[in-house]
């Protein structure tokens, strides 16, 4: 007897292949028939009219903190992700002593845009090793299925202490740190995450502690991972804002931490870049000569523009760091009332926006600049158009239909500035080029700022249905087999016989996100951006349906992915 059959669904198996009729039958979790399935199920699901996909895998998220309090992974399921790798960039919540849990909360305060408030009312601090925290999760029992790296910056300072920030690691500190990740890696840690951004810092100005470590650090704690049958290395650049040939350095010494290791290692993001066009396309095509001597260094690319979100209410990632506005957004909030009132300052942001360079010292132009949410009724004719556009419609200029719409709302209204991978041609190239691996959702961080977690069905809308610059098939296999094949995660990513039974279903003429909205359903009331989904109609986790008829179920079927008979034997 069959748990569940699924009958008559357009399969798209994960592989690239064309999409086939058909039915799948599955009991016990697993897929244990494919084609015509006959009857004897517990139950059956119509789903003509729909495209059945491996669950979608997510390798870029920061849930390590949220799903201590929102063990659904909200929105990431309602997206059709079924599995989720936390712990990117370096920064985790593990390993960390009782005495530094409110300084790792101010690091993700600043660095992953995450408010202290939510985390101190959020976190349910369970534990103090790396193993221990792994236990958390499975008590916490997700929705969908969690990888989790242990993170260098909460490694460091666990081993260093406040010299975390200060110094080069001792070579007994060195082989604590190799010690704990190599205990890391046995106990479930999916591998090792790093950070050598500029972007990455305290607020302060203080460097994270993994930006203070040498680079002989990292192939020393790469060397650790070695003789694991585990471990994926992934590590935001030093040169996350330079030119092509900065990242082609960081590249080649990503090779050898690839090297050292013996795994995998990606390093995100790969973004278009609008200063250089081809820029993105020389670096991918290096990693495609990298992988071609058997390196497996491997960029993160997106489906979505980078698009940062400013609201003059309060300070946020995009203010921070600006010189020009970051003092004003550091100002009580009735002088800011008072400075955007003022003619004097309205004039001095149109001096600043004539003559080339960024307007308002915030975007490229007014037309790259645009109204995405507002508590007001009356702005809802305003969402989505430019600056430029709003302005014209209500016959006056830019600055005063940017300081005019703030003031009306308190200077609570979001204004979004997409500012990398806005040239879709380029973009489109970065997604087919198989050296890359797509990822950048950020989901569980910068919660006020991006709203990347719906890039799933993004892909699927925008880029298959409206676009047409990716068949079907090719969308799906970049959302399931590629990740599962390259972060080594077993029995997912392909619909076939003793797969686990990770899968959505959708209706591609409808599937996409919608619009971004502002919730206020943090612990502490604190806010966050949300996309909902349309068109994602079953989602199932483990063979148990997490969505149904496009409303979730309340179920966690999830595991926790490098434990003891989840994904891997210890």
């Amino acid at each position: 007897m069959l748990d569940l059959v699924i009958r008559g669904a357009e399969i798209c198996d994960g592989s690239g292949a064309p999409c086939y009729r058909g039915d799948v039958g599955i009991r016990g979790g697993r897929i244990v028939a494919i084609g015509n399935v006959g009857n004897g199920a517990s139950r059956c699901l119509d789903a003509a009219g729909l495209v059945l996909a491996p669950g979608f895998i997510d390798v870029h998220t920061h849930y390590d903190c949220q799903i201590s309090w929102d063990p659904f992974l909200t929105p990431s399921g309602w997206h059709g992700i079924t599995t989720v790798v936390a712990g990117n960039c370096g920064f985790t919540i593990a390993p960390c002593h009782a005495a530094d849990r409110e300084l790792l909360m101010r690091m993700l305060l600043f660095v992953e845009g995450m408010p202290t408030e939510a985390l101190a009312a959020g976190i349910r601090w369970e534990w103090e090793t790396f193993p221990d925290y792994l236990a958390a999760l499975e008590r916490w029992q997700p929705a969908l299925n969690v990888a989790v790296f242990i993170g260098h910056s909460a490694l460091r300072y666990y081993v260093m202490r406040d010299a975390a920030t200060q110094r080069s690691a001792t070579p007994e500190e060195l082989d604590r740190m190799a010690a704990l990740v190599r205990e890391a890696i046995a106990a479930g840690a999916w591998g090792f995450s790093s950070s050598e951004s500029p972007t990455h810092f305290f607020g302060d100005g203080t460097p994270v502690p993994s930006r203070v470590a040498p680079r002989e650090e990292l192939l020393v704690i790469a060397r650790a991972l070695r003789d694991s049958s585990r471990g994926v290395v992934e590590i935001a650049p030093r040169n996350l804002l330079g030119t092509a040939e900065d990242k082609i350095q960081d590249q080649q010494f990503y090779a050898q931490i690839a090297e050292a290791s013996g795994k995998l290692v990606s390093w995100a993001p790969l973004l278009h870049n609008p200063f250089e066009p081809e820029g993105a396309l020389r670096v991918i095509d290096d990693a495609a000569a990298l992988q071609k001597r058997g390196l497996l260094v491997v960029p993160q690319v997106g489906c979505r523009p980078l698009e940062v979100r400013v609201s003059f209410g309060s300070s946020s990632i995009a203010t921070e760091n600006n010189p020009f506005w970051r003092p004003i957004l550091a100002k009580p909030k009735h002088e800011r009332r008072a400075l955007f009132a003022s003619q004097e300052f309205r004039e001095e942001l149109r001096s600043m926006s004539r003559g080339g360079g960024w307007v308002a010292a915030l975007g490229p132009s007014w037309n790259q600049i645009f109204l995405r949410w507002s508590p007001l009724d009356a702005h809802s004719a305003w969402i989505d158009l430019s600056v430029a556009d709003i302005a014209k419609a209500r016959q006056n200029d830019e600055v005063d239909a940017l300081l005019d719409l703030s003031l009306d709302s308190d200077l609570s209204c979001q204004w979004g500035i997409p500012i990398m991978n806005t040239d879709e041609s380029i973009v489109a190239q970065l997604l087919r080029h198989p050296a890359g691996l797509l990822a950048l959702s950020d989901a569980g961080a910068h919660v006020d700022t991006l709203a990347d977690h719906s890039f799933s069905t993004h892909l699927l809308g925008h880029w298959v249905r409206e676009r047409q610059e990716l068949k079907l098939e090719e969308a799906v296999r970049l959302l399931t087999e590629v990740p599962a094949r390259l972060y080594g995660i077993p029995d997912r990513g392909r619909i076939r016989e003793g797969a686990v039974a990770d899968l959505v279903l959708f209706d591609p003429s409808r599937v996409g996100p919608t619009r971004t909205e502002l919730q206020h359903d943090l612990p502490g009331g604190a806010a966050r951006l949300v996309q909902g989904a349309r068109g994602v109609e079953y989602v199932f986790v483990n063979g148990v349906a997490i969505v149904e008829a496009g409303q979730p179920t309340g179920k966690r079927p999830g595991t926790v992915l490098g434990r003891s008979g989840n994904g891997h034997p210890h």
